[in-house]
């Protein structure tokens, strides 16, 4: 188990605010807790939340801009939603990948990848711890 990081491509930001994602993550994962934050340091809103995920609770947030953190789970644990969250975003988005383990092998996600194909490209990530 390890955190998986995905973030707007260098030089992009995704346009989906925390209060966007909060909202869409409460349809997709109903009883979820949240909290609406603010990082001082980066001068950032995001949100934490909260989300059981095959019978386990695991923490993540959102930070304006485009920076997705996903912890305590694998690729397959969280490539669906991944996949549907990366949907949320526009057709152009950008977007990158890495784990906490690896911080300095990024990966870029092709646009329109399928669960499968981001379950793979993650597990390459992983596969080099």
């Amino acid at each position: 188990m390890d955190t998986i990081y995905l973030g707007a491509a260098p030089g992009t930001t995704w346009a989906l605010t925390p209060e966007e994602a909060e909202e869409h993550l409460q349809v997709r994962f109903p009883g979820m807790e949240s909290w609406l934050k603010h990082a001082p340091v980066s001068d950032k809103d995001y949100v934490d939340f909260d989300v059981e995920v095959d019978g386990e609770v695991r923490q993540c947030s959102y930070f304006g801009g485009g920076q997705l953190i996903l912890r305590d789970g694998d690729p397959a644990v969280w490539a669906d939603t991944i996949a549907w969250f990366l949907g949320l975003l526009p057709p152009e988005a950008r977007t990158v990948a890495m784990v906490a383990a690896n911080p300095d092998n990024v990966r870029v996600v092709p646009p329109g990848s399928s669960t499968s194909e981001i379950e793979g490209l993650l597990q390459s990530l992983f596969d080099l711890d």
